[in-house]
């Protein structure tokens, strides 16, 4: 499987980032677009690059899973989240520690994706390139389509500005349990995203595009490269960023400890309140500086963009982060 050069990528023409986190439940979509850097609950964005051709698309998607089950009691309030959090990430499973999943379940289920597929004005051959490009854990589109200094932030603008074509990911609408939830249901979901584009589909006038490559992004990187070893015919190239195979470094536990998460529907109840106390958001912009920044190498403005515009992840997408597939060989 080739990699692309940041050479090579000045070549493509089209680029298309979709969002793979799953919808069980459909939200009423407005026709007006949230304000500056919300995403929340809306299929129209805050901003589309003046450039380009964007368009809306909320695509129905049938995937087989296996769904773990939640085998922990399930928290009401922080303080009961936080004592599970301190247990699950200092504690091996054991007799007087059981695993908080349990026994999996076979779903087949169709799920809403909304995503944007964003060409250039003047389409050239160039566009017959189509990225497919797959967000972090508590990220949507704004993480490829920020509307906070378009010029220097903007990846689908960057894009569509040499030629190439983006549809920057949606984020989630909803899950009605988000305990549950395993990794393995985001890569399925790319898998036949990633398809559909192979057959033209969901790409506008581009149609079926001569070569398809897949792009991610911290959680989204993992996804992808589970997705694209399990199905290797899916891509011509991969791009991954942040996270992947190599787990080199990584120590989950402390990753999970550092977000100091809460539940998200108690943090903001006006735009999570809908939400089971499975899903979580970290607590602050210094909790997303920990993780995500470095002094001196990042904008103070930038990063309460991030913050005004995450959304919320499910608890199981942490506990099932090394869960799927590993093996890259193919």
């Amino acid at each position: 499987m080739p990699s692309i050069r940041p050479a090579q990528f000045r070549d493509l023409a089209v680029v298309l980032a979709l969002g793979t986190k799953a919808i069980a439940t459909c939200l009423g979509h407005s026709t007006v677009s949230p304000p500056y850097g919300g995403y929340f609950k809306t299929l129209a964005q805050t901003y589309y690059p003046p450039n380009a051709d964007c368009r809306d698309y909320l695509i129905p998607v049938d995937v087989e899973w296996d769904k773990l089950d939640f085998n922990a009691t399930k928290w009401q309030n922080d303080d009961e989240l936080q004592d599970f959090v301190s247990v699950v990430t200092t504690r091996e499973p054991g007799p007087n520690y059981p695993s908080p999943l349990g026994p999996s379940t076979e779903i087949n289920a169709t799920y809403q994706i909304a995503a944007t597929f964003c060409s250039p004005k003047q389409i050239s051959e160039k566009a017959k390139t189509v990225i497919v490009a797959t967000h972090g854990i508590a990220a949507a589109r704004n993480h490829w389509n920020a509307a906070f200094e378009p010029d220097t932030y903007n990846f689908v603008q960057f894009a569509t500005n040499q030629g190439e074509t983006l549809a920057p990911p949606k984020g989630d609408k909803k899950y009605t349990y988000m305990y549950g939830v395993k990794n393995r249901i985001s890569g399925a979901v790319l898998q036949r995203l990633a398809g559909f584009v192979r057959e033209g589909k969901y790409t506008g006038k581009i149609g079926k595009p001569r070569k398809v490559a897949l792009m991610g992004f911290s959680f989204g990187s993992y996804t992808t490269h589970g997705a694209i070893s399990l199905t290797p015919q899916l891509a011509d190239a991969v791009i991954l960023t942040a996270i992947g195979f190599n787990k080199t470094g990584l120590n989950i536990n402390g990753l999970v400890r550092s977000y100091a998460s809460h539940v998200a529907k108690l943090q903001n109840p006006a735009l999570y309140g809908d939400r089971d106390s499975g899903y979580l958001t970290w607590v602050d912009r210094h909790a997303q500086i920990l993780n995500y920044f470095k002094r001196p190498n990042y904008d103070d403005a930038a990063v309460h963009f991030a913050e005004a515009a995450k959304e919320p992840f499910a608890v199981a997408e942490f506990l099932t982060l090394l869960a799927g597939p590993q093996d890259a060989s193919r």
